[in-house]
């Protein structure tokens, strides 16, 4: 019986022991999980949500006169520059034909005042001389329209060139076909020869005003692109100012980002910018700013309030090619390039009454320490006071 009562006691002291330890020193030899406070580089950055878009786009819009006739492109085609993309319903034809009639009763009348001239080959002159001389014409405005789309970084040097090279080859065929005019109506006299030429000049002029309305009738692209928007039909006949096609250029894809004002004062054209986006997994480094829109403009908020934002554009690479027009990503703007300093992991801080707090492991224990602190990026952020290089501070502490 006093064996037992021995063995008992001895257990009872072990426990008691054992419990006075936890009660006493049971936080010796805990391990935490620590970071150290060292030197690093952290630069200031505005964040927020963009969209894919391109800086090269163009928009077709309707006037509320036409029927659309054909529609020759959909949805997510790829279009040429100079391809048909609508066509309208017209009664040009039919207004060409009855000019050309009077073109043919003119020659007739001519032929009797003129006989023993060629008159099937003047007329014929003449009428190419101005079918070339209006050619000329939309050919110097089509060099004027590419010159501008050059400048702006929209066709290459090569589109312009070629278009200048059009524009010669035209003038050299009207002197040419002048020339062979001229040699045609020798021996014809003076008053007969302009009485006809003021004539057949009055139902040219009537051609020439039909083939401008027939580029109304019709839509061509002016770049290279694919369609991104479509909203008419054969039949329909679009409002004025109703946008019929959209058409953007995959070539010049950018990032538009609606910055609160307040911070996109603070963004300038070359500053960096990245893409970090967890929900899509898309990340881009080494982005650029190109350009800050000069007009802010009023939204409104998913809660209904009033914000003032501003435009920020942001160049993609050719790597970007496949995201898709209108994709939202994450996108920030760094507006203080890095700087070295000293750095903590954000999950050491802890705020209690305004005032920021790491805990310090000092000879196995947690110690705090109030900090001051500094910009941040996403995952570390600045010390300016309290710390020093080489301190460990234990993430994410709790009193439990």
């Amino acid at each position: 019986m006093k064996k037992k009562l021995v063995i008992a006691l001895v257990i009872f002291t072990a426990v008691a022991a054992g419990i006075f330890y936890m009660l006493t020193v049971g936080n010796i030899g805990t391990r935490y999980t620590t970071a150290p406070v060292e030197k690093g580089e952290v630069g200031r950055f505005v964040q927020e949500t963009g969209s894919i878009s391109s800086r090269n786009i163009r928009a077709y819009y309707g006037n509320s006169a036409n029927k659309v006739e054909r529609l020759h492109v959909q949805l997510g085609d790829r279009v040429s520059s100079g391809q048909l993309l609508i066509e309208f319903e017209d009664q040009l034809d039919l207004e060409m034909q009855k000019v050309e009639k009077q073109i043919e009763a003119l020659e007739a009348a001519y032929a009797e005042a003129t006989s023993g001239a060629d008159i099937e080959r003047i007329n014929n002159a003449r009428i190419e001389m101005e079918r070339i001389n209006e050619n000329i014409a939309q050919a110097t405005r089509n060099v004027e329209r590419i010159q501008d789309l050059y400048h702006n970084g929209g066709v290459p040097l090569t589109e312009l060139e070629q278009a200048q090279h059009s524009l010669s080859q035209l003038q050299s065929s009207y002197a040419m076909a002048q020339n062979n005019y001229n040699l045609l109506i020798k021996g014809v006299p003076e008053s007969t020869r302009r009485r006809y030429e003021a004539e057949i000049d009055v139902l040219l002029l009537s051609l020439a005003s039909l083939e401008d309305s027939r580029e109304n009738s019709t839509i061509y692209a002016d770049i290279e692109g694919i369609v991104t928007e479509v909203n008419t039909f054969v039949g329909d006949i679009p409002s004025a100012g109703t946008m019929m096609l959209e058409v953007k250029d995959p070539t010049a894809k950018v990032v538009l980002v609606d910055f609160m004002v307040e911070n996109a004062l603070l963004v300038k054209p070359g500053m960096r910018a990245s893409i970090v986006d967890r929900n899509t997994g898309v990340e881009m480094d080494d982005l650029q700013v190109t350009r800050v829109y000069p007009k802010a403009f009023i939204t409104l908020s998913e809660l209904g309030v009033r914000e003032n934002r501003q435009t920020v554009e942001i160049g993609l690479p050719e790597s970007a090619g496949d995201l898709p027009y209108g994709l939202e990503l994450t996108t920030r703007v760094i507006v203080d390039e890095a700087e070295e300093a000293l750095l903590i992991p954000k999950a050491a801080v802890y705020v209690r009454n305004g005032i920021n707090y790491v805990q310090v492991l000092v000879a196995g224990d947690p110690v705090e320490r109030q900090i001051t602190t500094g910009i941040e990026d996403e995952r570390h952020i600045e010390v300016t006071e309290g710390l020093t290089e080489g301190e460990e501070v234990i993430l994410n502490y709790t009193e439990d």
